[in-house]
C-alpha cells in the first residue's frame, strides 16, 4: 500500500475548496480555498500545495443525482474538464467521490459552530469556509471507505 498525503477537493465555478489527508490516509483537514476570480490560474497553486505536501492522490467531489446516477450538463462536464486537467497536470490518481449534500452538511456544521454573519466580507469568509468543509467532507468520505491503494 502506498502511503502520503492524498488532496480533496470541491470544485466550484467560483471557489475550489481544499483539503488535505494525513499521511496515513486516516483523517481529512481543511486547507485554503482558491477563490478561482483572485487567482485564475488555480492549477498553479495547487501545483504548489501538492509538491509542498508531498501529495499523492487527489479526491475530486463530484456531482451525483440523488438516486447515484450521474446526469450529464452544466456541473458534470465542467468537473470531467477539471478532472482531465488535473490528471494531465499532476500525473497523479485521481478519484471521483459523491458530493452529495456536502456543502450543506458543512454549511450547517458552521452555523452549530454560532455566531451571526453582520458585514458582506463575512458572508464571503463563510462561503469560502463552507467549501473547505466540503472538500473535507468529500476526503474523509473516500479515507473511510479504506479506498488506500493510490
Amino acid at each position: 500500500m502506498i502511503e502520503g498525503p492524498v488532496l480533496g477537493l470541491d470544485f466550484g465555478e467560483r471557489r475550489i475548496g481544499v483539503a488535505l489527508s494525513d499521511p496515513e490516509r486516516i483523517i481529512a483537514s481543511g486547507l485554503t480555498t482558491l477563490d478561482r476570480r483572485k487567482k485564475p490560474d488555480y492549477l498553479q497553486s495547487l501545483d504548489e500545495i501538492i509538491r509542498r505536501e508531498k501529495v499523492r492522490a487527489i479526491v475530486v467531489g463530484y456531482p451525483l443525482r440523488t438516486d447515484g446516477e450521474i446526469k450529464p450538463g452544466g456541473k458534470t462536464e465542467a468537473v470531467d474538464a477539471f478532472v482531465a486537467a488535473l490528471k494531465t497536470r499532476f500525473n497523479l490518481p485521481v478519484h471521483l467521490e459523491d458530493e452529495s449534500f456536502t456543502s450543506s452538511m458543512a454549511a450547517d456544521s458552521l452555523k452549530q459552530r454560532g455566531g451571526k454573519k453582520k458585514k458582506p466580507s463575512d458572508w464571503i469568509r463563510a462561503k469560502a469556509e463552507i467549501d473547505r468543509v466540503a472538500a473535507c467532507y468529500i476526503l474523509q468520505d473516500y479515507l473511510d471507505r479504506g479506498e488506500k491503494v493510490s
